[in-house]
């Protein structure tokens, strides 16, 4: 005889059997998603509108940066590298170049503490950054945001109180060019480089970053840790080739706090460049030490050998979407560099501006205002500006669009 029970047997094995292949579909399509390697990259556009130019009073648009992202994450072992290309149309310079912006492996331990080994951030201030913008700070322009060198980095396990130390024997290197460019200047991060003849200001400078250490230490207090309190310093040999190894340093103060959408970042840090440049490496009769040659984006220009950068941010996050835009961000970020070398005249950033998203789409809306610097004014000497003809302020639209994959 048989029961309702035998009866229901195969299609209770038929039901089980079932919801067993669903959770191995499931489990195989999560394993998937958790795939250590991942690829991706970002294409991005960029309208640009300069007061002082008087030859694209419309303003250009174009290709600003295609770049590759390569991320790997096992759980124990941990790697990261992006290579860029940019482009820029013949309003911004009309160049191309092309370089790793950063590329490292490494270990996480067992306590979530890491050490990395390669190209990797500089943890130093704000991390990891010091603006909300597209073009950061003023303390970027001086190596001093959103750095990448070569070397060794530990970050302790994250807590109420965490600490970083690296050791950089070298800086990020230089990469390829238009012919446009300066070969040194190639590169991603803002480093003290030599200085070009053709495409920079022919001082004959040679210096270059060496044997770098960085010590950061950040204390997290208050719900999910909404307000961080940090400490940074920095110490490096500054090298050239005639033999005088002189040396830099940088100290940081930082405050980063949350309060309900408002966020407000401030920095105030401090820099000295020790250098021994002969009486002949020099432009427009200055102090040949009174200024360094940083490079970046294919570029070299002069910055003051010493200085103060303070930096205050604040923004606001708008709740709600539209149609399809959401993640919408009010902010105004400020930043000054007051300069404790030379006959140098202050530089000064100022940029309100909205950020927002849809799908795999992220825009920017910047408004920037600012003098005696590279990307706000037409000043020849960026930010080691000495004429008194640009004083007053300029300013400069930023419009992009960035695809994210």
């Amino acid at each position: 005889m048989t029961t309702s029970t035998d009866r229901r047997a195969p299609a209770l094995r038929f039901v089980l059997a079932g919801l067993m292949g669903c959770l191995c579909v499931s489990a195989r399509a999560e394993d998937a998603l958790k795939a250590p390697l991942t690829l991706g990259g970002a294409i991005r556009f960029n309208y640009v509108h300069k007061s002082w130019q008087d030859t694209y009073r419309s303003g250009f648009f174009g290709l600003d940066t295609a770049r590759l992202d390569v991320n790997y994450d096992d759980g124990r072992l941990i790697g990261s590298a992006q290579y860029r290309y940019n482009n820029f149309p013949k309003g911004q310079g009309g160049y191309w170049q092309h370089f790793l912006h950063h590329g490292w492996a490494g270990v996480r331990f067992s306590d979530q503490s890491e050490l990395h080994i390669g190209l990797d951030r500089n943890p130093f201030g704000l991390l990891p950054l010091a603006s909300n913008n597209f073009y950061e700070s003023i303390a970027f322009y001086a190596g001093l945001e959103d750095k990448y060198d070569l070397g060794l980095s530990y970050a302790s396990r994250p807590g109420p109180v965490q600490w970083h130390l690296a050791f950089f024997p070298r800086d990020g290197g230089a990469y390829g060019g238009g012919s446009n460019t300066a070969e040194a200047s190639n590169r991603y991060s803002y480093n003290i480089v030599p200085d070009d003849a053709e495409q920079g200001y022919g001082t004959g400078q040679s210096d270059r970053e060496r044997n770098t250490l960085v010590g950061r230490i950040a204390w997290h207090a208050g719900s999910d840790g909404r307000h961080e309190l940090g400490v940074s310093g920095l110490s490096g040999e500054i090298r050239n080739d005639r033999g005088a190894g002189t040396r830099r340093r940088a100290l940081a103060l930082h405050y980063r706090g949350q309060f309900g959408r408002f966020r407000v970042m401030l920095e105030a840090l401090r820099y000295r460049y020790r250098t021994a440049h002969g009486a002949d490496q020099t432009y427009a009769g200055l102090d040949p030490n009174s200024f360094v040659m940083l490079g970046g984006f294919g570029y070299p220009f002069p910055v003051a050998s010493a200085g103060d950068i303070r930096i205050a941010n604040i923004s606001y996050d708008l709740p709600g979407r539209l149609g399809p835009f959401h993640d919408f961000r009010l902010y105004n970020d400020y930043s000054d560099l007051r300069k404790r070398s030379g006959p140098f005249r202050d530089s000064v950033q100022n940029v309100s501006g909205l950020s927002f998203s849809a799908g795999k789409w992220t825009f920017y809306t910047d408004l920037m205002f600012g003098k005696h610097h590279p990307y706000l004014s037409p000043d020849a000497g960026g930010l080691a500006a000495t004429s008194s003809a640009h004083e007053g302020f300029t300013r400069r639209i930023n419009l992009q669009a960035g695809y994210y994959f």
